[in-house]
């Protein structure tokens, strides 16, 4: 075994062989791994303190010894997880939370704002399976080496370009199915990066973009707002993507997703009680579900047709000169 930087980094062979044995035991102690392996305990500590910073295990001390353990136990007994974006297409997350409490003593929804952040906890761990627009899941699952993958269907629709009085540019979350709306569209550069869809509509008002891509509910918003809006067609949004620690569910996971959906699309679901969860008006959530289209599983095909576009919003151009700092650049 080798040493690794100081600065944590993605997952080595090295680092996914040890996650995998305090996987297997459930709980170890650094010696019993350093006897493990025939390694230093000095090094297998300092791989454990990288996995627990990356939130792939956690520790605690029991009589003065450190113990190590998954942090997300994907036993039935165990809390389960489960994030979102704050966004109207997810309706199906209450029947599928739902199901999931037949399995799990507790389970939890977090609403996020923006789809990378919510892709780096679930390959952290700290989410068992989460809502990812598929360009996400796709870029983090290859550079996580595989800590999440998508396991589900989920929705299409809903993205849509607002128009406001700036001249020109326009803002977008990273890595996102807005940032495929803007490639697939070509809108003018300088693209911004923002971190919530409201960020998003106030940067079209104060006119320092002049196009925003947006999602429901708030295309829907912007166009409450006197905006002009168009919709923008995306061969998907958002899909059920795992962390590794539940891959042995998946099977199990992706029929839950699938009568979930099928319990949404016939509009068997309480919207009030989802419109309270993500913080949005009951009407406003009604009018916008109409954009979405709900889907049982992944629509591998739309991707693969899709796949110029997907890869240029997940690697786009500009990463070249965002992405280098020295040599510095010379205009």
């Amino acid at each position: 075994m080798s040493e690794f930087a100081e600065e944590p980094r993605g997952l080595d062979a090295v680092d996914e062989e040890i996650l995998r044995e305090v996987e297997r035991r459930g709980r170890v102690t650094p010696s019993e791994l350093a006897r493990r392996y025939g390694a230093s305990k000095s090094m297998v500590w300092r791989r454990l303190k990288k996995l627990e910073y990356m939130g792939l295990v956690r520790s605690y001390r029991l009589g003065g010894v450190v113990i190590f353990e998954p942090a997300l136990p994907p036993s039935p007994q165990g809390l389960f997880r489960i994030g979102v974006l704050r966004a109207s297409e997810y309706p199906y997350i209450l029947p599928l939370a739902r199901a999931l409490r037949a399995r799990y003593s507790r389970v939890e929804i977090e609403v996020y704002d923006e789809a990378f952040k919510l892709a780096a906890d679930l390959a952290r761990g700290r989410l068992h399976v989460a809502m990812i627009p598929a360009v996400t899941a796709l870029l983090v699952h290859r550079a996580s080496r595989g800590a999440i993958s998508i396991v589900g269907g989920g929705s299409r629709g809903g993205a849509g370009i607002v128009e406001g009085p700036g001249d020109t540019g326009h803002a977008s979350t990273m890595a996102s199915t807005m940032e495929l709306c803007a490639v697939a569209e070509r809108l003018p550069h300088p693209r911004v990066y923002a971190s919530s869809g409201d960020e998003i509509l106030s940067l079209v008002s104060e006119g320092k973009v002049r196009y925003g891509v947006v999602w429901e509910p708030y295309l829907t918003k912007a166009a409450r707002m006197g905006f002009r809006v168009s919709e923008c067609n995306v061969p998907v949004c958002c899909l059920l993507t795992a962390h590794r620690s539940v891959y042995g569910e998946a099977e199990r996971l992706a029929r839950a997703m699938a009568e979930a959906v099928a319990e949404a699309r016939r509009g068997s679901v309480n919207l009030d009680s989802y419109a309270s969860l993500i913080g949005a008006e009951t009407e406003l959530v009604k009018r916008s579900l109409r954009r979405y289209e709900f889907l049982e599983e992944p629509p591998v095909e739309d991707l693969q047709r899709a796949w110029d576009i997907v890869r240029e919003a997940a690697m786009p151009e500009s990463t070249i000169k965002t992405g280098i700092l020295w040599p510095l650049r010379r205009e």
